[in-house]
């Protein structure tokens, strides 16, 4: 059956939604050897994925995360990363802030692969403890309104083919399906992707994933997030429409950058503009957040257009809101991280006794 489908990848052919889920489940089973693993992905680079094999593919992907069920709406902000910009952490202190405004977000992603801090390392930095279990994470949804799912972790099965990824050197589907790939499923988001043609489409594929209001933006710039640099291409979208338009920080009133004014480090330097930021900085790392946890706001609820969502994520800096939020995260993720080693020591005791 892989020959088959790998033929039909081969010469431009899409994948039935059965052949995406079978493949999809084979690669997270790990049957495929290295080798038809590695040429499936490149074939699958060179045609590019369908709508629907994306979809399929996110779907079925899902199913093999350590699985956290919340019933209600949650938020999430990610991009592919790629981007030539290499920007400091935008996402990720965005999403901080929108945790301060009262939207609950349950915000993964992993260490860097492009650029050199990925939300994983900059929130280490920060002190934040990443290992934490769906059940954590879910107490500290509850209690805190935000938490952090370090994507290795829940989908261990990843380990090998990103190995074979990263031999091929080249952009695989597993660049785009990680930011689908929520284990909490979130139902409101916002994602960033680096080149254009993939507005429109991701669009889609997050709509038949469940989520009920999103956003699919590029920066002009090249970057994966509302820009300050640049104008920034949006698709937006509710269980009824999509809607394609561009803003620009101008219509804001705030001021437009460089890029090169939002290039990142390594994870302390990336840390250390994430706490600058949160304690009421000016400048061009402020205006990025303000833009991108502007409309987070705005996608999650808690403003109802996208300048007033803008207006709401300053409140929240220049209130010290957003980096009591931080604090927060902090401490809560360090004291759960104990309570587990606790737990565990405590079980492996019982164990010994039997």
């Amino acid at each position: 059956m892989l020959k088959s489908m790998l033929d039909k990848v081969v010469h431009g052919s899409n994948l039935t939604e059965r052949e995406s889920a079978y493949m999809m489940n084979q690669m997270m089973n790990g049957t495929f050897s290295d080798v038809p693993l590695g040429a499936f992905l490149a074939a699958m680079a060179t045609k590019g994925p369908s709508e629907e094999e994306m979809t399929v593919f996110a779907r079925t992907m899902r199913e093999h995360s350590l699985q956290v069920a919340y019933e209600g709406d949650l938020f999430d902000i990610v991009g592919t990363g790629g981007g030539k910009a290499k920007t400091f952490n935008i996402s990720t202190t965005a999403a901080i802030v929108i945790a301060a405004g009262g939207v609950l977000v349950a915000k993964h992603g992993n260490r860097a692969k492009t650029s050199r801090s990925g939300s994983a390392d900059m929130l280490e930095a920060l002190g934040v403890n990443i290992f934490l279990s769906p059940e954590s994470c879910l107490d500290m949804l509850r209690q805190i309104g935000i938490c952090y799912f370090y994507t290795r972790y829940y989908y261990y099965m990843m380990k090998r083919i990103d190995a074979v990824r990263n031999q091929l050197g080249i952009t695989t589907i597993f660049d785009v399906l990680r930011p689908l790939t929520n284990p909490a499923h979130a139902t409101l988001e916002i994602l960033g992707v680096n080149v254009p043609h993939l507005v429109e489409p991701m669009a889609h594929v997050l709509a038949g994933l469940g989520v009920r209001h999103g956003m699919v933006v590029y920066g002009q710039d090249g970057t994966d997030e509302i820009s300050a640099a640049a104008a920034t291409t949006i698709c937006e979208f509710t269980e009824d429409e999509f809607s394609t338009y561009e803003i620009r920080p101008e219509q804001f009133n705030l001021p437009r950058c460089n890029v090169e004014d939002l290039r990142g480090g390594i994870p302390k330097e990336n840390a250390a503009i994430t706490r600058h930021v949160l304690h009421g900085e000016k400048g061009p790392h402020r205006t990025a957040i303000l833009l991108n946890a502007g409309a987070g706001l705005y996608i999650g609820g808690a403003a109802l257009t996208l300048e007033g969502g803008i207006k709401a994520a300053r409140r929240l800096i220049d209130s010290g809101l957003a980096w009591e939020k931080m604090e927060d995260l902090i401490y809560m993720s360090q004291n759960m991280g104990k309570v587990e080693k606790v737990k565990l020591a405590t079980y492996k005791e019982s164990e010994d006794m039997v």
